[in-house]
């Protein structure tokens, strides 16, 4: 699994089933525990939606 805010990375799913799972962070520019604070309470949802298959998702 690849975690990032870079847009460039979503592409890395048309490699097929050999990409990584990418999540894709869609949030303005932060500090790291802002990050963090914002991002924690959607771990689970995170989790079910990667264990439901998807391969690429963005989190905003």
């Amino acid at each position: 699994m690849l975690v990032t805010k870079d847009e460039d990375f979503p592409d890395l799913i048309t490699l097929g089933q050999a990409a990584p799972v990418v999540v894709w962070i869609r949030i303005g520019n932060t500090t790291r525990r802002g990050l963090l604070e914002w991002f924690e309470p959607m771990v689970d949802q995170v989790i079910e939606r990667i264990d439901a298959g998807e391969r690429l998702l963005e989190v905003r």
